[in-house]
């Protein structure tokens, strides 16, 4: 009877959506890296973390107030919580029995209760006995009154900032990745202390020389001399103990530099890594970007356009030199393959992308990379570059909105500077040397009251501005060059491209929002 109700209860959890919601949030908070919850629970726990510490150390020799006391017993309250959170967000209890009743269903066996919840149980103990929460278990001892005895415990709840600092646990993740390294290492040190410790024991330990009077005081010889310290308390009188601590020393300074350039490749990995996840936290809060794939000569021109602009930009690139560059730029960039579907999810192509711009300089790259954003976000406007006049219409196919040729555009400017030299060289210089004026699209939505007026009633010239054309949306993005302005009337989705200071553009919107 009772193992009914458990597993009728597992599937109401599972079908539940208000818990499923509650989980979540708790998991956002505490363990989900790409939250910005997460980030606000770290420092306030490291805050706890650190005054909990201080009241344990001032109350050795001091009498408390009360209401130091009673903040303790909150903060341990709540360190006590968080343990309790991070038992249950650890792994789903009743999927877990779920899964392994419908196993023992499908084969039609017997089991008791504990083999149905068995697993789950199992799941929940692997967190129990990690390092992590018996640090955290560690932690919350010394603060209770029957237990101060075990102040010295105190210490593994400064070890508990380390928990919410995820930088760090990147950087002491490299010993966990190299064990066997360390391991070796830590073997050979061992043979070279127990060989370094009886050798000279033999040779000086017999009475030739006074500090060493037992083999604990061979072991600090070998300790000090191996690791290069070598204090100067205990030095070698015979020739052979001289012969040893030349051997030692010879073979520690290998043995260092065996551990330091290990550690330093690793961490040298790890910061990359953490690099990398700076840049997608940093993503994480901006609502919108614009996506360009590829950090060549073209794309540095355009993220220096778009960033004048002030559009947030992300940049991915395979070539290590570029994505350096990139940062030295002030842009957030990534060393990734841009055609990984998993990659592109990660950094919220769904959500956060409405334009990307891929320009690298392979035809059949830029193909599969439009397929991996087009599988994501069909509404993703695309802006790919053609290197080859016969890849033109592959690309379109696979789904670029529109295509760039550099070297066709480069020819067409070429042909017309030689027609209009004059006008082509005074364009030119406005773009290269003036940030003023700029060109920019101002789009009509339907809550502006300028919808049904013409163009001439709507305050373009006191404003300052030059109207280019309009873009009209209702018949498939049709472009009417210069309207007359007393006969063109505005329909919303209108998009007017406009020329003037940007600051004369800003207070334009403005004034169309209000009427």
């Amino acid at each position: 009877m009772l193992k009914k109700k458990i597993v009728k209860f597992s599937y109401f959890l599972a079908s539940n959506v208000k818990y499923k919601k509650l989980k979540g949030f708790f998991y956002d908070l505490i363990e989900n890296q790409r939250s910005p919850l997460k980030r606000y629970f770290d420092f306030f726990m490291i805050f706890l973390v650190l005054t909990t510490v201080f009241i344990l150390i001032y109350e050795t020799k001091n009498e408390l107030p009360l209401w130091i006391n009673i903040y303790e017993d909150v903060a341990i309250t709540i360190f006590i919580f968080e343990w309790l959170v991070r038992l249950w967000v650890v792994s789903d209890f009743h999927i877990d029995v779920i899964e392994n009743y419908e196993e023992n269903e499908l084969e039609q066996k017997n089991y008791t209760i504990f083999e149905l919840v068995k697993p789950a149980l199992a799941n929940k103990f692997k967190f129990i006995i990690s390092p992590l929460s018996i640090i955290d278990l560690l932690a919350i001892l010394p603060s209770y009154r029957p237990l101060r005895v075990l102040r010295f415990l105190l210490i593994f709840r400064l070890l508990k900032v380390f928990r919410y600092t995820e930088e760090i646990n990147y950087l002491f993740r490299v010993f966990i990745e190299k064990k066997y390294e360390f391991f070796t290492i830590f073997f050979i040190f061992l043979f070279l202390l127990f060989f370094a410790s009886t050798t000279i024991y033999v040779f000086e330990g017999s009475g030739e020389n006074h500090n060493i009077n037992s083999f604990a005081d061979a072991i600090y010889w070998s300790v000090i001399t191996i690791s290069t310290v070598g204090y100067g308390d205990i030095t070698p009188v015979t020739p052979e103990g001289k012969f040893v601590t030349g051997f030692l020393i010879i073979t520690g300074i290998v043995l260092i530099s065996f551990v330091t350039s290990v550690i330093t490749t690793s961490m040298s990995e790890r910061l990359d890594y953490i690099k990398s996840s700076n840049t997608l936290h940093k993503i994480s809060k901006l609502k919108s970007y614009v996506l360009i794939c590829g950090y060549g000569r073209v794309a540095k021109m355009l993220a220096m356009e778009l960033s004048v602009g002030h559009e947030n930009i992300v940049i991915i690139d395979t070539n290590e030199q570029r994505v350096d560059e990139a940062f030295a730029n002030g842009f957030l960039a990534f060393k990734a393959d841009a055609s990984s579907v998993d990659f592109l999810k990660e950094i919220g192509i769904k959500k956060k992308v409405s334009k990307a711009v891929t320009l690298v300089g392979s035809d059949a790259i830029n193909v599969s990379i439009i397929l991996a954003i087009k599988s994501i976000n069909p509404n993703v406007t695309i802006y790919s570059r053609v290197v080859e006049e016969n890849a033109r219409n592959k690309i379109k196919i696979a789904g670029a909105d529109e295509i760039i040729f550099p070297y066709e555009s480069a020819a067409l400017m070429a042909y017309e500077y030689l027609k209009k030299p004059v006008a082509i060289e005074a364009i030119s210089r406005v773009v290269r040397e003036y940030q003023e004026p700029v060109m920019d699209e101002v789009e009509i939505y339907e809550d502006f009251k300028v919808v049904g007026r013409t163009l001439a009633r709507i305050g373009i010239v006191g404003h300052n501005l030059k109207l280019i054309g309009v873009i009209r949306s209702s018949e498939n993005d049709k472009f009417y060059f210069n309207p007359d302005s007393e006969k063109f009337t505005l329909k919303v989705h209108d998009i007017l491209v406009l020329m003037g200071k940007s600051s004369d553009i800003f207070r334009f919107k403005l004034d169309l929002q209000k009427g």
